[in-house]
């Protein structure tokens, strides 16, 4: 896995905050099992306000799911009926929305989380953060941005120029509204395959194909996240820039 995080030229703090942690469980002859949890968030809400959200909803959105999927793998007795999945990381996600809402009522912030359970990826998503699925040669966008620009390109009522007008304008997000319901996926993550984490300052500013070759060209993830973000900052990235990049195997570049 790696990680990386910047500013961005155009702000003097970052309200970014991530949590990336990932081991290995093997037991009772058992082959091993590889876990993880990732989680970027984006925060909205002027100076330091939007930095508390984001960094209040990673700690307790983690907090919530250790307790109540990786806490029990490490049980010493029998495991008792557990909660599924897709709703642990729906309350995580609701936790994290009504501590913002009670604490932090003039903030808010994105979420895209990844818990990953050998070869099974489980998604949760709020925002215009994003979660992509790669693979040689290509990058698949896996989650749907929540903002007004993505809504009118969905619905055809505006062009591509109409819509970037309303690009930072989010109808999903953790602290807006009164109830958050966010997106939950399920993806497989086979060898040779990657989770690609990251915020707008990001895919904004680096496209599709850019991340590809980056991350292909990169001889660990922690240099292909380290390339992306000084990509995006060389293509002029004002606003913060964090990604995370999870993968099953990682192959060497081809030598010139």
């Amino acid at each position: 896995m790696g990680f990386a995080s910047d500013p961005g030229h155009g702000r003097d703090h970052n309200e970014d905050s991530s949590l990336a942690l990932q081991f290995m469980l093997q037991q009772l002859g058992q082959p091993p099992l590889p876990m993880g949890l990732f989680i970027v968030a984006d925060g909205m809400g002027g100076h330091t306000h939007g930095e508390q959200a984001s960094a209040l909803a990673v700690r307790l959105a983690a907090r919530h799911i250790i307790d109540q999927v990786y806490l029990p793998l490490l049980s010493d007795g029998e495991a008792a009926e557990r909660t599924p999945i897709n709703e642990v990381l729906q309350t995580s996600m609701e936790i994290a929305h009504q501590a913002i809402v009670h604490y932090l009522p003039k903030a808010g912030t994105t979420m895209t989380l990844a818990l990953i359970l050998g070869e099974s990826v489980y998604l949760a998503h709020a925002g215009d953060s994003r979660a992509y699925l790669g693979e040689p040669g290509h990058l698949h966008l896996l989650t749907r941005d929540h903002s007004m620009a993505a809504r009118f390109l969905e619905m055809g009522s505006a062009t591509t120029e109409e819509a970037a007008l309303q690009r930072n304008i989010l109808y999903k997000a953790l602290g807006q509204g009164a109830q958050i319901q966010p997106d939950i996926l399920y993806r497989d993550l086979g060898l040779g395959q990657y989770l690609l984490l990251c915020c707008d300052g990001l895919w904004d500013n680096v496209s599709t194909d850019e991340m590809t070759v980056i991350i292909e060209a990169a001889a660990t993830p922690g240099a292909a996240c380290q390339n992306l973000v000084a990509r995006a900052l060389k293509n002029g990235a004002e606003d913060n820039i964090t990604v995370i990049l999870a993968a099953k195997g990682w192959p060497q570049p081809a030598s010139s």
